[in-house]
């Protein structure tokens, strides 16, 4: 999802970022509640990208395997970008994970009735075939929000696909897929805190006040078919501030 933030520059944006591995900046200011956009399309600001791009433009085809980064996984998914108005910093994690995918012919295409199927032609990898985990990670990256300019990068050791959570006082959170809770100073990147909840982490993260006392939740656990994940029982963590 997108974020519809105003800038400290004035500037009405609406902040995606997707599979491509790209953070977009687009002009809203043209789009009219209940109505059309006044615009032809819609300007793009800046497309600053946010993970590994490489050989994205290579045409697939069916005799040879195309490698391209990001891959099949993406990019930026399931949770969109962040906004510390303060800063003036959009926050965006992205997935760092290559693929290969051979299209299949035309005239040999066999599959499973009922089961998913991208076009691969590689019948024991249906979404093309990602480098192996040994060489996966991920990023956490800040970006000016009027200008698109990366101000910080954290290296992560493995895909990161939970939510983004900035606080007023400073800090960001979000997690990994080894299951460890982040919590990052916002100016600079620096890692102010860590804990291993022995789950991955792809989903929520939220701050909020309960008997005078802060609250940081996440949800931990997760483990889809197509991501090389132990299968756990998912669950909410809380962690509260003295």
């Amino acid at each position: 999802p997108p974020a519809l933030i105003r800038t400290s520059g004035g500037r009405r944006i609406a902040a995606a970022a997707g599979k491509d591995g790209v953070l977009y900046g687009i002009d809203r200011s043209g789009v009219v509640p209940g109505g059309k956009s006044s615009q032809a399309e819609l300007r793009i600001f800046y497309a600053t990208p946010v993970t590994t791009r490489a050989n994205v433009k290579a045409p697939l085809n069916a005799t040879t395997e195309t490698h391209f980064c990001p891959g099949t996984q993406g990019g930026t998914e399931w949770n969109g970008p962040a906004f510390h108005p303060t800063l003036n910093l959009l926050f965006v994690n992205a997935v760092d994970w290559c693929a290969s995918v051979k299209l299949a012919d035309a005239a040999t295409v066999t599959g499973k009735r009922g089961a998913p199927w991208s076009g691969s032609g590689d019948p024991e990898h249906p979404f093309g075939r990602t480098d192996p985990k040994e060489m996966w990670g991920g990023w956490l990256t800040a970006v000016d929000a009027d200008t698109g300019r990366v101000r910080w990068k954290y290296k992560a050791p493995t895909p990161m696909v939970a939510a983004v959570t900035p606080t007023a006082g400073g800090v960001v959170f979000t997690g990994d897929l080894n299951g460890d809770v982040l919590a990052f100073d916002a100016s600079n990147g620096s890692v102010l805190w860590r804990n291993a909840t022995g789950a991955a982490l792809g989903g929520g993260v939220i701050s909020y006040q309960a008997g005078g006392h802060q609250r940081v939740a996440v949800a931990a656990g997760m483990s889809p078919a197509n991501w090389p994940l132990p299968k756990v029982t998912g669950r909410v963590i809380v962690y509260s501030l003295p």
